[in-house]
């Protein structure tokens, strides 16, 4: 009897490799969200922005405490070892993220894993891309509106700003549902230690794109209109919502691989 498509899929999704992936996949990438930010934040410092516009933003999209612990690493900032060294060290730790992410692919695949060293080089370049997609998702899709609303607290010429709110609103729409799918499609291009034909990762993209722009969509309007997740716990209340974001994501991106091999496995399987 021809198995279906949706219990090839669902056979998939409970192996235990993809029972553990989603949630490897976001607490590796939490490791790197922050520092990332900070990162991002103190470039954006560089232009001469207010340090007020700075902490604002922050408040605004992440809360409290999170803009608490960012601002006074940015205030004492200085581009040396003892700042390269931690970051070099959490980027490292978040790589085990996508390093996951190569193994899971490999055994559902049925390919064997490359040595250590190709894999952390390989992880790294996959959590930079996956850390870039997520700040674009948070600062665009997420909070672009909150960047936009702040631009007239800085003393920029008028016809900048409107052109920096045109861009960031053109970016919030098909250009960035384009960006989400080549960066993801990228990622599991690369994510198996073999090639495998760019046909079996369309559907997965697809699906993985419109996830996160659904997600990222419903993320944005609670954390600005409903959330009241204070009552439980009071200033980690933002926190919280994004780490549950990044949960989503992560087990976004996991069905996504599962539809993948799916896909493989009944393309071999008519061959």
């Amino acid at each position: 009897m021809k198995e279906s498509g949706i219990k090839r899929l669902w056979k998939i999704l409970i192996r235990p490799e993809m029972l553990v992936l989603p949630g490897q996949l976001a607490f590796f990438l939490l490791l790197a969200i922050v520092p990332t930010i900070t990162l991002i934040v103190y470039g954006v410092s560089l232009f001469n922005v207010s340090v007020d516009f700075l902490s604002n933003f922050l408040i605004k999209s992440f809360g409290t405490d999170i803009a608490a612990l960012i601002m006074p690493i940015i205030k004492d900032f200085k581009f040396n070892l003892d700042f390269l060294l931690p970051l070099g060290v959490a980027f490292y730790a978040a790589s085990g993220g996508a390093s996951s992410l190569i193994i899971a692919s490999n055994q559902l695949f049925h390919i064997e894993n490359t040595n250590f060293l190709k894999r952390k080089i390989k992880g790294l370049i996959m959590t930079f891309i996956l850390i870039s997609l997520i700040v674009f998702l948070l600062l665009i899709p997420a909070f672009g509106d909150k960047l936009i609303e702040l631009l007239q607290y800085v003393n920029m010429n008028a016809a900048i700003e409107k052109t920096i709110a045109f861009i960031i609103n053109i970016a919030k729409g098909p250009i960035s549902w384009l960006l989400i799918f080549f960066l993801i499609k990228l990622v599991y291009t690369l994510a198996p230690d073999k090639n495998i034909p760019s046909k079996f990762t369309t559907r997965g993209s697809l699906f993985t794109t419109l996830g996160f722009v659904i997600s990222t969509g419903i993320y944005s309007f609670y954390v600005n209109h409903v959330a009241h997740y204070d009552i439980l716990y009071g200033g980690l209340s933002h926190f919280v919502v994004l780490m549950i974001w990044f949960y989503i994501i992560a087990y976004i991106i996991t069905i996504g691989i599962a539809i993948i091999e799916s896909d493989a496995s009944s393309w071999q399987k008519k061959e």
